[in-house]
């Protein structure tokens, strides 16, 4: 049976009252799940706990993690400015408290670990958050106060542990706003969204020449920075893998591009993601005059010398076939 961390916290502030408290208090222990991607379903354990708002409270998930088992990790936060849900995908490297938390710490400018953001590994743009019933919004911003600080804690321990555990932060607004009940189906909603893995399907460009194949490198504001891939994308709902390719090359690159043949299907299964990847072999007659925009280098690839780059796991197969059959 899948166990779940949720937390909230207590008032704080000028907060007389903080519906994640309220949230987590009456939250069932054992909840039922459907798999929102496909088939499947399953009972939920669920561990809760209020969290203190301090630096205590901020670092009580990090430090549970080397002796507890979780398979999610789902941190309840109060918003007092906004009006909507948000799902926060980033957690700051910064503490910048405009007010004293509970203990009377108040931090101002400082880093909390000196090794930048993080962002979650947890694919929400795969989750048509669109369609849900609550209007809900994705966002890069955690605050810079006890709610930043205990995601960014969790996620440090996280990558430290080596841990494949699916973590999010989701802010609440007041009552005014959103109703206790509809928080709570909102819970849920989040919860079997990570409990369960996406499946998508991506179509990528091979473009051949005597240099080699062409291969991009993703841009810092993108999933996965730093990575090398081959350019293309996600195959949108009624549509072919031939039209998203050639929508996303002219989307990444600015060129327009024929598709010569198809070169193969591949799978492959990340922590938090199945993917299977259409790869066509390309061409463009304006190949010289391509513009990046969600990348932020390119390279010519030919050799096995170039399997040493930071590749997306997915993609290393590809590029172990190419250079067997064309280098």
């Amino acid at each position: 049976m899948p166990r779940v961390l949720l937390t909230g916290f207590g008032p704080f502030g000028d907060h007389d009252v903080n519906p994640t408290e309220t949230i987590v208090d009456s939250f069932p222990s054992l909840i039922p799940i459907k798999n929102p991607f496909g088939r499947g379903s399953s009972e939920v354990s669920i561990e809760k706990h209020v969290l203190s708002v301090d630096e205590e409270g901020s670092r009580w998930t990090a430090n549970e993690l080397g002796s507890r088992e979780w398979d999610a990790i789902l941190h309840l936060g109060l918003c007092g400015e906004c009006i909507r849900p948000r799902i926060e995908v980033r957690a700051q490297d910064l503490l910048d408290m405009r007010i004293p938390d509970n203990s009377g710490r108040q931090e101002q400018g400082i880093a909390l670990s000196g090794s930048g953001d993080l962002h979650t590994p947890v694919p929400v743009k795969k989750w048509n958050i669109e369609q849900w019933d609550v209007d809900i919004e994705l966002s890069l911003d955690a605050g810079q106060y006890i709610c930043n600080e205990t995601y960014y804690r969790t996620h440090e321990a996280l990558n430290q542990h080596k841990f494949a555990i699916p973590c999010l932060f989701l802010h609440l607004p007041s009552s005014d706003h959103l109703s206790i009940a509809d928080a709570m189906k909102l819970v849920r909603n989040m919860l079997s969204h990570m409990l369960y893995k996406p499946s998508i399907q991506v179509a990528a460009g091979i473009f051949l020449s005597d240099q080699g194949f062409l291969a991009m490198k993703r841009g810092e504001n993108e999933p996965k920075a730093g990575k090398w891939e081959f350019p293309g994308g996600t195959i949108e709902v009624n549509e072919t893998p031939e039209d998203a390719l050639l929508r996303e090359l002219n989307e990444e690159l600015s060129i327009d591009a024929n598709i010569i043949k198809k070169a193969g299907v591949w799978q492959h299964n990340y922590p938090f993601l199945h993917v299977e990847i259409h790869g066509f072999l390309v061409e463009s007659s304006n190949l010289e005059n391509l513009q990046l925009s969600v990348h932020s280098e390119m390279k010519w690839i030919s050799s096995e010398v170039d399997l040493n780059l930071d590749w997306l796991e997915a993609d290393i197969p590809i590029v172990q076939d190419i250079l067997k059959q064309h280098y």
